[in-house]
């Protein structure tokens, strides 16, 4: 008896194999994102969650557009898992300004450095977040989350910021700068 020869599908050119790795990477940065909505770290003003770090990570390695993706489908995933509390509409609404947010973070560290970088998102992400809000919920909702999304973004700027800076200035892992 004479086993069936099976052939293996090898992507025969290297931009198969470079879409599959870059699919691959988005897919790890998304559930990364959503794994981070899950981990809340205790603060003074609520509980402060990680889901932004990986896709500004993301913008910052890989480009504006895998930054962007990251972060809307992963903001997308975390509230699926949470079951949509505020509604689909407001996740979504929520889910393209964070991407947007990350898509800012790269185009600001592209020219102006980190620290421009890290204090535009911050104030965007922060208070302008916060002040798009206001449809959803008038003044009220705006002067009650304004200090929370300021927390919350600089925490996950700084993380991002601090790990693509360190795996950029270290010999541990090369990232090629384009």
């Amino acid at each position: 008896m004479e086993l069936p020869r099976v052939r293996a599908k090898v992507p025969r050119v290297l931009g198969e194999a470079r879409e599959v790795q870059r699919a691959a990477r988005l897919i790890v940065f998304i559930v990364l994102s959503a794994l981070g909505a899950m981990a809340k770290v205790p603060g003074p003003l609520g509980a402060v969650t990680l889901d932004a770090a990986p896709s500004y990570f993301a913008a910052l390695a890989f480009g504006w557009g895998e930054g962007a993706l990251v972060a809307g489908l992963g903001s997308l995933l975390s509230a699926l898992i949470s079951g949509f509390p505020l509604g689909v509409l407001v996740h979504v609404y929520a889910a393209v300004q964070a991407a947007l947010w990350a898509t800012c973070l790269r185009l600001a560290y592209e020219r102006g450095g980190p620290v421009l970088a890290m204090l535009a998102t911050i104030f965007l992400a922060g208070v302008v977040a916060a002040a798009l809000s206001w449809p959803l919920g008038g003044q009220a909702l705006v002067t009650s989350s304004l200090a929370p999304f300021i927390v919350a973004a600089a925490v996950n700027v700084m993380l991002a910021m601090a790990a693509y800076v360190f795996l950029m200035r270290s010999k541990v892992v090369y990232v090629r700068r384009r």
